[in-house]
């Protein structure tokens, strides 16, 4: 149904000198290409961009007023004016969402933490409507953008915290005031930022001391980290792992490829997953489903399955391609490569992968440990790239596999590949969203397919 405000209250929660003309707006935007008529523009400003320098574009495309710091003086009276356009964001992201008696979920984690959330949406869905994070807009700007989705139709909201940096996640949290918590794990991730797994632990701790005492702590009794932030949690606390209130009991590839779970107290679920580590993310969506009466787990949850864009399969020519480029740190590159182990083949195990950024200090080692993990797991061959990628290489080789090389261009890297192994095999691709793994499988597909448009240039 959304929801409706007038420029008046916008103006007194955001501390703005109020605007001329129209009263009333249904949405709001941060960008100009998708800003619908009724919507007050938000106009964000950081490194690479100026907001303010599209006030006008976005007026003229019906927004109903601006909030700006610096707007063309001939916009003024248009405009709501404010010191910081994204402090006003939160501001009102904040307000509207204490608008709403509901419960709201907020799941964080160092790996998972997206698959975790549509795993769960699948399920509360059958309660009733949810308003989710989308994509994987968990920062301080998609944050109160997926605030605001919330409306008088919403039953629930599960709402996705990502941190790269201490405090960050406490900022989230006080937006989006969240009833319930979870982490789904804690592991090496933005080390740049955080300098230590101690310190990411005490970044996703945060998610907790952002909870009332009556609040709900989901915890995963597989991960030490999650433990110890638990027992300093004093409300109510549901476990979930090989032990706890909802545990696994056994967890098989069948047949088919698909993942069959044993969970109690559900019973047996049969899911088209190809990786046993989203095992841990469907725990916790049945625990909170549980926690919130769903009784349906097997359907929702085989849906959700397939519309997710994470950990894909596909046959490119000769190739059964592993598709895992969205990002990568160093545990979800193990759960990857663990994968690519155990999943069948006929052919050779091939394993093209991108730098892990953001480890700081540690990023050589952990590099390293990558690349004997893949020989401890039968990759045959490995083509690596990225600044560390002879890290991994090294690594490799001396751990037995049979052939390692760090290749930085893409077509490259996909030609190599499919000179490797013509009779084809299991090929795993998977990379920091900076490495841009994904053009590697463009470019095979480009191979294998003399219609396929050729991807841009690496330049």
């Amino acid at each position: 149904m959304g929801w409706e405000y007038g420029l008046e209250e916008l103006a007194a929660v955001t501390g703005a000198i109020p605007a001329t003309g129209a009263k009333v707006f249904t949405g709001v935007s941060t960008d100009t290409r998708t800003l619908r008529p009724g919507d007050v523009f938000f106009a964000l400003k950081g490194e690479r961009f100026d907001g303010n320098q599209f006030v006008e574009k976005a007026l003229d495309g019906g927004a109903v007023a601006a909030v700006a710091s610096n707007p063309p003086e001939t916009e003024r009276t248009s405009c709501l004016i404010v010191p910081d356009a994204l402090a006003a964001l939160q501001a009102f992201a904040a307000h509207h969402r204490m608008m709403h008696d509901i419960p709201v979920i907020a799941i964080t984690g160092s790996c998972g933490k997206t698959s975790a959330k549509d795993f769960t949406a699948a399920l509360l869905e059958t309660r009733g409507p949810v308003t989710k994070t989308r994509g994987n807009l968990n920062n301080e700007i998609g944050c109160p953008l997926s605030l605001l989705r919330i409306d008088e139709d919403t039953h629930r909201a599960i709402i996705e915290m990502g941190a790269n940096h201490a405090g960050e996640i406490a900022r989230l949290c006080e937006l989006a005031r969240p009833t319930e918590a979870a982490i789904t794990l804690v592991a090496p991730a933005h080390l740049e930022g955080f300098g230590s797994v101690e310190k990411v632990a005490e970044a996703k701790a945060e998610i907790v001391e952002g909870l009332a005492e009556d609040g709900c702590f989901y915890v995963n009794t597989d991960n030490p980290w999650c433990v110890a932030i638990a027992e300093g949690f004093a409300g109510e606390k549901v476990r979930f792992g090989k032990e706890g209130d909802v545990s696994l009991r056994s967890c098989a590839f069948d047949r088919g490829g698909e993942l069959r779970l044993e969970i109690d107290p559900v019973g047996p679920l049969r899911l088209p997953l190809p990786i046993r580590a989203q095992a841990t993310n469907i725990l916790l969506a049945v625990a909170i489903g549980l926690r919130h009466g769903v009784t349906d787990f097997e359907e929702p949850l085989r849906a959700a399955c397939r519309a997710s864009t994470r950990f894909r399969v596909e046959r490119i020519g000769p190739f059964e391609v592993m598709d895992d480029t969205y990002n990568a740190n160093p545990a979800s590159m193990k759960a990857a490569l663990e994968a690519l182990g155990e999943r069948p083949t006929t052919g050779v195990r091939i394993a093209a992968l991108g730098e892990m950024l953001e480890l700081g200090d540690a990023a050589t080692g952990l590099h390293g440990e990558v690349g004997e993990e893949a020989a401890a797991l039968g990759v045959t061959h490995l083509f690596a790239r990225g600044p560390h990628a002879r890290d991994m290489i090294t690594a490799a080789r001396h751990a037995g596999v049979v052939h390692a090389e760090a290749i930085d261009d893409h077509p490259a890297m996909a030609r190599a590949i499919q000179s490797a192994a013509p009779g084809g095999g299991l090929l795993l691709v998977k990379g920091s969203r900076g490495m841009r793994m994904e053009r590697v499988i463009e470019e095979l597909r480009r191979l294998f397919d003399s219609h396929a448009t050729p991807p841009e240039d690496d330049g």
